[in-house]
């Protein structure tokens, strides 16, 4: 790229590690855009009941939340290749495994194993992500690596259907699998490990080394109330609004989270280029400000025209709020405590991604919509607040000498 940090998405891709990355996260999430829809029905083949299919689907996110504190010591002890490489291998492993299955019980525990491997792979291409790309791009970089993200999910889902149709719905474990295994021959050949300093591991290695202060504190809260916000707003409360208060059809409201999912890939590069130039807080507490808002007036959203209009405008704000926190993670760590903070970072991010849903959930059964959303928006609030306190974490910009938004 060239010097300055005003390379474009076309200089991002130029840099061969960076671009295997992309492909390689694409690949496996296509496959798991594939499988996502499907495996609920799956579930249903073997008898079960609903409570069942949900034990299932959470298997996944459960046992990724639990071995996401102990990612960290993975990092330093395999390094980032062969991390990256293990997990996405055993996400294809144990996806070829839940295919084969005979019994329920076992589909569950190879389902929950594959989110071992996706705790691990996560961590380590962050790390590695974090590590490689210098400061003043890192914004533009994790932009384009969300947007390969989300890509791979959206342009999955609908041949989830197809493949089912044609090959049975056990072929969408298979091929999540196979790409998740061809992903991983990927990054073991472009992954390359550099040798780090043993006495600054040393030093800095383990939850106590890490710097509990205001700003760690914000990207942590930050990056968890996102995937709350994710979780809970996106994924649970806005699409049974759609059908139980606006009485919009399935078909509507998959209409409207798709207009949402186009309107946040078009913010994604943008917030990206934001970040690098006038900062991280700069680009956070305006995003955070207008989530909190479009949150909490969501229950006006009554009418098709404004939960569809609603949705484009959330998919551009939470394309803008979900860029800031890794590089400003990027600007709190070094070589010596990077991989205990992505551990902590992940594993806080897992829990909102956790319990945002199962919060909102009760709270619109015992309370309704408007409650509902309104707590759903107080994680954002609140790593607002704390995100106002602190100074902008960006290095101090090489033509000015001077860091924005202090």
């Amino acid at each position: 790229m060239s010097e300055g940090g005003e390379g474009g998405f076309r200089d991002v891709l130029r840099i061969r590690e960076i671009r295997a990355s992309l492909i390689g996260t694409f690949v496996i999430m296509l496959g798991y855009g594939i499988l996502a829809p499907v495996l609920p029905n799956y579930a249903r083949s073997f008898g079960v009941d609903l409570r069942a299919v949900g034990v299932l689907v959470a298997a996944f996110s459960v046992m990724r939340l639990a071995v996401d504190p102990f990612t960290g010591v993975i990092l330093d002890a395999l390094g980032e290749r062969r991390a990256v490489t293990l997990g996405a291998a055993v996400v294809g492993l144990t996806s070829a495994l839940a295919a084969l299955a005979p019994t329920f019980g076992l589909l569950v525990v190879f389902r929950g194993a594959g989110g071992a491997g996706s705790a691990v792979f996560f961590a380590g291409l962050i790390s590695y992500l974090l590590r490689t790309v210098p400061s003043d791009r890192i914004g533009r970089v994790m932009s384009a690596w969300y947007a390969s993200f989300n890509v791979g999910i959206i342009a999955g889902e609908p041949l989830g259907g197809v493949f089912a149709g044609w090959l049975g719905p056990a072929s969408t474990l298979w091929i999540y699998g196979v790409m998740c295994l061809t992903s991983a021959a990927v990054f073991s050949r472009t992954i390359r490990d550099q040798p780090s300093d043993p006495a600054s591991a040393r030093r800095s290695t383990g939850l106590r080394r890490l710097r509990w202060d205001r700003p760690f504190l914000t990207v942590l809260l930050a990056n968890g109330a996102y995937a709350w916000v994710v979780a809970a707003v996106y994924n649970t409360l806005i699409p049974v609004f759609g059908t139980e208060r606006v009485h919009l059809s399935l078909l509507a409201v998959g209409g409207g989270l798709a207009i949402a999912s186009v309107t946040e890939f078009a913010a994604l590069f943008p917030a990206g280029r934001a970040t690098d130039r006038i900062g991280r807080k700069a680009v956070l507490v305006p995003s955070y400000v207008l989530l909190a808002i479009a949150i909490a007036l969501w229950p006006l959203a009554t009418t098709p025209l404004r939960y569809l209009v609603g949705l484009a405008m959330f998919g551009l704000t939470t394309g803008y709020a979900g860029v800031p926190q890794t590089p400003m993670l990027s600007d709190l760590t070094d070589e010596g405590n990077r991989s205990t903070a992505v551990a902590v970072f992940r594993f806080v991010g897992d829990l909102g991604f956790v319990l945002g849903p199962l919060a909102a959930g009760f709270c619109a059964d015992r309370l309704g919509y408007g409650p509902a959303f309104a707590l759903s928006a107080m994680p954002v609030v609140v790593a607002l607040a704390l995100a106002l306190s602190i100074r902008e974490t960006m290095p101090m910009l090489p033509r000015t000498g001077e860091a924005p938004g202090l």
